[in-house]
């Protein structure tokens, strides 16, 4: 479920990516299911497991950690795959993106150490 919700919230990658690529009625499609699906699952899974549970704070924030790591990994690419981009395109304005062109392959490989980890983190993996 963890995975599922992350993979869900990168849809945000899709609609950017889609409205730079010049395909702007897709871009809003994808956009309006974002902006409806992401309130009515996350509030609904989320108030009944975790609002009122104090000793299982620890696990959210374990799985928004998890999250935040899976999209570092793995917004770019979708960014760029939706912009109809190379799909190791860093742009040459934001400050990410040129501390991401100096790292060269380093850059990469934090993107895959990321995506396991947050893979793990989201899946409960290793959890006794």
């Amino acid at each position: 479920m963890n995975l599922l919700l992350a993979l869900f919230l990168l849809l945000e990658a899709v609609f950017e990516g889609l409205r730079i690529g010049g395909h702007n009625l897709a871009s809003e499609i994808v956009e309006d299911i974002y902006r409806i699906g992401i309130p009515l699952v996350f509030f609904s899974w989320a108030y009944r497991k975790y609002i009122f549970d104090f000793p299982k704070l620890p696990s959210l924030i374990k799985i928004f950690i998890g999250y935040l790591l899976l999209r570092f990994a793995l917004f770019d690419s979708i960014w760029n795959i939706s912009a109809d981009q190379n799909l190791f395109y860093y742009g040459t304005v934001k400050v990410y993106d040129r501390f991401m062109t100096s790292l060269g392959t380093w850059g990469w490989m934090w993107k895959g150490i990321s995506l396991v980890w947050g893979i793990a983190w989201l899946t409960k993996w290793g959890n006794k």
